[in-house]
């Protein structure tokens, strides 16, 4: 399947990190299949838990005012409930391991940093992270890592 180009963002970050393994972070995407199922695992509630109510925040509290839209206060509320249930999950998890899959940055953690950082950066909302101890460090940790700030860096020129 020479041909084929993936499209949606998890697999592409899994097709790059098995390419390149000798490169950059090696064990971003797991050393082993144990720490592979982990990062999958935690992947897959980012794809399927957090994304869908941090995106749909995002979209409502930092980029519908930029566009002189009109914020939906049933949608925020909604989502902003789902996201703390989320949240409360991932508390628990970090007081048990450093990252998410486990004591290595991973995947699962990085596919976290663009809907958070806006959540904690451009929104009133930072308390849904940084009230959560844990999540708080998670959340200092991954986004104080010079490749996340060169990104940051990079995205201010387009906001």
């Amino acid at each position: 399947m020479d041909c084929y180009v993936p499209s949606e963002s998890r697999a592409i970050c899994r097709y790059i990190c098995e390419k390149y393994a000798d490169k950059g972070n090696k064990g971003l995407y797991g050393t082993n299949p144990l720490a592979k199922a982990s990062i999958d695992q935690w992947l897959e509630a980012e794809g399927q838990s957090f994304s869908p109510p941090s995106g749909a925040l995002v979209f409502q509290l930092a980029f519908a005012p930029r566009m002189k839209l009109q914020q939906d206060e049933g949608v925020i509320r909604q989502n902003e409930e789902k996201l703390k249930k989320v949240l409360d999950v991932y508390e628990k998890r970090l007081g048990e391991s450093r990252y998410l899959a486990g004591d290595d940055f991973s995947l699962a953690d990085l596919s976290h940093l663009s809907n958070t950082h806006y959540l904690v950066t451009a929104t009133d909302r930072a308390e849904l992270f940084t009230d959560r101890e844990n999540v708080r460090r998670w959340w200092d940790e991954i986004s104080s890592r010079d490749s996340w700030k060169k990104v940051v860096q990079e995205m201010q020129q387009y906001l």
